[in-house]
């Protein structure tokens, strides 16, 4: 955990219609579609993820994870994002200037207040 307090995090872009995804807000831009499965390789229960935008399917949510899959090591993520779908962005501070840093990443109750519906989308960028 403490390496990762020194990465990066990204917005998530679609690259179909360049919706942004995955930005920690409380906007909603990805929705289920499609019905529960499973892989061949693990029984992890699998939910399919699309744009609300374009409608494309740009990824994944793991719904509930596999034994096996929770005592591996992991990052924790439940959400995966298809690379062939979506594109990452590096996060700026509220300076504008500075990469974000996980570890500087403002806490969810600070943002409460905020309203979200009408922040542009080079803002969510920062």
């Amino acid at each position: 955990l403490e390496k990762a307090q020194h990465e990066h995090p990204f917005t998530v872009t679609s690259r179909l219609c360049c919706q942004n995804l995955a930005v920690v807000t409380r906007a909603i831009t990805v929705d289920f579609i499609g019905s529960c499965y499973f892989t061949e390789i693990c029984k992890c229960k699998l939910k399919n993820i699309a744009c609300l935008k374009c409608g494309n399917v740009v990824g994944y949510h793991v719904i509930s994870p596999c034994k096996p899959c929770l005592l591996s090591c992991n990052n924790g993520h439940f959400w995966m994002f298809h690379s062939q779908a979506v594109f990452g962005i590096n996060r700026l501070d509220s300076s504008g200037v500075n990469v974000l840093l996980w570890g500087n990443l403002p806490d969810l109750e600070e943002n409460t207040d905020e309203d979200t519906s009408c922040i542009s989308e080079e803002e969510y960028i920062r």
